[in-house]
């Protein structure tokens, strides 16, 4: 046995080669040309500093190898130009055991042996001019770049970082097979094979070194960019800020969405953004968050270099093992206009509701009021014209009596007719939330918006009316009255403190190329350019003592863009504003079907009516101004309507009866009716003082009976009745 076959027994543990088995004890050099498995007990010895891990800085050399000092240093400096001049003069041989090896590895041995044979030799020749350059002048750069290729090459095809580096201890495996069939002695220089392979072993180390930490380095940097991409592409933008508040960082989202440089804001304070009201909100935040509090999230009102105003809810949080914070801003404006526009739809929802409560309560005595005014009227009457004839000097006080009752009874009536008109413009006011669209006469959408605001408009101002010739156009008459009313109320706001006679809002509105315009216009303050360009955004208010912006005009021309219009203004500080709106309105298609037009009241004979009404008020006004003509039967509920019905064997003529009732309503009556006596249902007609019910506005769009708006004249309602008895035919009134 020779010296090298003595020392091979001796053979210390590699720490590149392969991994020996379970009590297995190394006791010769590795067979060449064969891959091997590392075994479970294999443990890498600690990797030492990397000599070579950075790039040089410009004008930076890399150090000299310098001469060894220590016999250790000597013996490993032969050693290294031993497998120098093997990695030269045998490097045809070592390539091919080096890929015979590597492509003996067994599939789950890292993921690199189901490369094509082309890439395995392709790399393994770029290993092995690496180990000659960095073994021949110990210059690093050459596998300082070839393991940056490699690292690149294993991160973009996602494979596992151990292939590399298994693939790469091969190489002892084939210098140690190379040794063992060339037997090249090398004890002329004091070296054995076991120091070449122990060079081996120091060269692999440093390589799996340089391969991890340039990894973990490119890992690093993924991650990085990750994270970055992440948060520059987050919608919402998204700062960090020091233990004092002031940013020191910034997202892009930042500069889209305040117009102002990050590098400009970066060591202000975040309380710079929000405005002056909202500052102790913002700060109490970055407090809390300084102080490592659970996050809490506040709503902040921040202004940007355009001077808009953005909503924006705000979270801090404080961030782990940092004396630094994470702020979260996201721009809520939309969302919170909108919200702010259903709570003014639900609240002129719930004023319908009242209008249209209030109103039933108060047609019902207005209908017995009118009933009973027009009974007296139509008395007086009759007496005038039995007076006439036999008039004499005691007569003709009679007369001026008479005469007295009739104007104060028309006076009376007129009243009454002004209460219904004011409640019939509430309801139409307050209906903002129309299901379906309708024919618009714009003047009288107009007028009634001038009604709702001329307590208020009156007082300061005069008012002009220019109305040209005005088709009607498609739309919302409730929502338009709306928009109307806000120009109108921001106009009485906006008029200087100067006699009523000085002031002015003028109302023009003409029809021209199938567009309807109409202006309105005011002598107030007027408003710079800058408040013009902001005055339709959501929270932008001029009004100093207003506690929360306003959204007035931004829902107005919400409302006017819905109806395929457009909103504009001009203003002119001191000298007053013009709002423009120009509609086309919706397409006629979008109306409901039009019902067929009643036809006109037949003359008829005597009949039976049945009046159904909670009030008895109105029952007996009804009662006595129908007893002459027709044989006339009450009924103060529902359920008493049945039992008259039924002791009667449901002869009747005509019922007319209230539609909203406790207990049993008209609506319940109907279904009833339907029911026992199907052949009155066509003869019913149906008195309300608001149908306010989802209910009842499903039971009056269904049911095709005649409607009866209290209060109602009582010539209006013998025409209803007529109509009923000289046919019963279903027909809308």
């Amino acid at each position: 046995m020779g010296a090298d076959e003595e020392a091979k027994r001796e053979l210390p543990e590699p720490r590149g080669g392969r991994e020996l088995g379970e009590g297995e004890r190394r006791s010769q050099l590795p067979p060449s040309r064969r891959g091997r498995e590392v075994g479970d007990g294999e443990r890498r010895s600690q990797l030492p500093e990397s000599r070579g891990g950075r790039e040089l800085g410009e004008g930076e050399r890399r150090p000299q190898v310098h001469a060894p000092s220590t016999p250790a240093e000597t013996s490993m400096a032969l050693a290294r130009r031993r497998l120098l001049e093997l990695c030269k003069r045998h490097k045809d041989e070592l390539i091919d055991d080096w890929i015979e090896n590597v492509l003996a590895l067994p599939p789950e041995r890292g993921r690199y042996t189901d490369r094509p044979v082309g890439e395995v030799t392709e790399n393994v020749r770029s290993w092995l001019a690496a180990f000659t350059r960095i073994l021949e002048d110990g210059s690093e750069a050459l596998l300082d770049a070839f393991i940056t290729h490699l690292v690149e090459q294993r991160y973009a095809t996602g494979y596992s970082i151990s292939g590399p580096l298994i693939a790469a201890s091969e190489f002892r495996t084939a210098v140690a097979g190379v040794l063992d069939t060339t037997h090249d002695d090398g004890d002329a220089d004091g070296t054995s094979s076991i120091d070449v392979l122990r060079a081996v072993d120091a060269l692999l180390l440093q390589f799996e070194h340089r391969f991890a930490e340039a990894y973990a380095q490119r890992s690093l940097f993924a991650s990085e960019e990750r994270y970055r991409e992440i948060v520059e592409l987050s919608s919402d933008v998204l700062a960090t800020i020091d233990q004092e508040g002031m940013l020191t960082r910034l997202n892009v989202r930042f500069e889209v969405l305040f117009g102002h440089s990050r590098q400009a804001w970066i060591g202000r304070p975040i309380t710079a953004l929000a405005v002056a009201a909202d500052v102790p909100a913002l700060r109490a935040l970055v407090m809390s968050a300084s102080r490592s509090e659970a996050p809490r999230e506040a709503t902040i009102r921040c202004a940007t270099r355009a001077g808009l105003t953005k909503v924006m809810t705000v979270r801090i949080t404080r961030l782990y093992g940092e004396d630094a914070s994470l702020a979260l801003m996201r721009d809520v404006t939309e969302e919170v206009a909108r919200r702010a526009q259903i709570l003014h739809s639900e609240k002129l929802a719930s004023i319908g509701q009242v209008a249209a409560s209030v109103a039933h309560e108060l047609n019902n005595p207005m209908a017995w009021v009118m009933a009973n005014l027009e009974q007296i009227r139509s008395g007086a009457h009759k007496l005038v014209s039995a007076a006439r004839p036999v008039a004499s000097g005691s007569y003709e006080d009679l007369l001026r009596a008479i005469d007295l009752i009739d104007r104060s009874c028309h006076e009376a009536l007129a009243g009454v007719e002004r209460m219904r008109d004011i409640v019939t413009d509430l309801n139409l006011f307050s209906s903002s939330s129309e299901r379906k669209p309708e024919r618009v006469d714009l003047v009288d959408v107009i007028e009634l918006a001038l009604r709702m605001t001329g307590p208020q408009l009156s007082q300061l101002c005069r008012i002009e009316r220019h109305y040209g010739e005005m088709p009607p156009l498609v739309g919302y008459p409730g929502k338009l009255s709306q928009v109307f009313v806000n120009l109108f109320i921001n106009a009485a706001q906006a008029m200087p403190n100067r006699p009523r006679d000085e002031n002015l809002v003028r109302v023009t509105a003409r029809f021209d190329d199938g567009v309807h315009h109409v202006e309105v216009e005011d002598n107030a303050r007027g408003m710079t350019p800058e408040v013009v360009e902001r005055i339709f955004d959501p929270f932008f208010t001029t009004k100093e003592e207003s506690a929360r912006p306003g959204i007035g005009l931004w829902v107005s021309r919400n409302i006017v863009e819905e109806q395929h219009g457009t909103m504009t203004v001009s203003s002119k500080p001191g000298i007053g504003t013009v709002f423009t709106i120009r509609l086309t309105g919706l397409s006629p298609a979008d109306l409901p079907a039009l019902r067929k037009p009643p036809e006109p009241p037949r003359l008829s004979s005597r009949g039976t009516i049945l009046f159904v009404d909670d009030e008895p008020m109105l029952l007996n006004a009804f009662a006595r101004a129908f007893e002459e003509r027709h044989e006339v039967l009450v009924a103060k509920s529902g359920h008493e309507a049945l039992d008259l019905l039924r002791d009667r064997g449901g002869r009747i003529d005509a019922i007319v009866c209230d539609l909203l009732m406790p207990q049993m309503s008209g609506m319940a009556l109907y279904d009833e009716i339907g029911e026992r006596f199907p052949q009155l249902q066509p003869k019913m007609a149906f008195m309300s003082g608001g149908a306010f019910t989802p209910t009842a506005r499903e039971f009056v769009e269904r049911v095709d009976n005649p409607k009866i708006a209290k209060p109602i004249s009582l010539d209006d309602l013998e025409r209803v009745i007529a109509d009923l008895l000289s046919g019963g035919q279903k027909r809308g009134h």
